[in-house]
């Protein structure tokens, strides 16, 4: 999961980012006059993104240009119809760079924090935003039950502490409707 997460966040996201610039930069030129591509790539100056990450950039390739041609044409026939791209509204637009730039800046606290040696985050449930906790949601009960089961095939050996604590916290209400709680005492996996 986490490599399928470093893929979009490293390959994905910038491609489709360069797509969308590719197949509406004309309307974007035409609605914003003061219109910067970079603004709409990155929120970082060039100079710093070069700092970081250094002075390779690689433009938009063949495979891009192709796809934001398909893009371009295939919403407007058949059953892509419904794909067809609405520019949003300057409201949208402000929510979503408002958006953007608070992750940006919230990740960079982080990173001051682990620079520290002081960041802590509160055990949640990324599909939710929920504080993780049993019967809260059925795929985190899944996951706390095979995880369990892994570490009973290992008799406990690698167990630290901090996890013995988390797991036993979170069965902590047996009372609650866990999920798998029924799964497991049926001797299912």
């Amino acid at each position: 999961m986490i490599g399928s997460y470093r893929f979009s966040v490293s390959r994905m996201i910038p491609r489709m980012t360069q797509v969308a610039l590719q197949t509406h930069k004309k309307d974007l030129m035409r609605e914003t006059p003061n219109f910067a591509k970079r603004k709409f790539l990155y929120r970082l100056s060039r100079s710093d993104y070069e700092k970081q990450w250094g002075k390779d950039y690689v433009k938009p390739g063949t495979g891009t240009r192709i796809m934001s041609t398909l893009l371009r044409y295939m919403p407007k026939i058949g059953p892509f119809k419904a794909m067809a791209f609405k520019n949003p509204t300057p409201q949208t637009e402000d929510l979503y760079f408002k958006s953007i730039n608070t992750t940006v800046d919230q990740y960079r606290a982080f990173l001051v924090q682990v620079g520290a040696d002081t960041l802590t985050l509160p055990n949640r449930d990324f599909d939710t935003g929920n504080l993780t906790r049993a019967a809260e949601y059925t795929l985190t009960d899944g996951t706390y039950a095979k995880l369990l089961a892994q570490l009973s095939d290992r008799e406990f050996n690698l167990t630290s502490p901090e996890l013995r604590a988390n797991i036993l916290d979170f069965y902590s209400d047996l009372s609650a409707p866990i999920d798998t709680k029924a799964m497991r005492f049926a001797g299912g996996k």
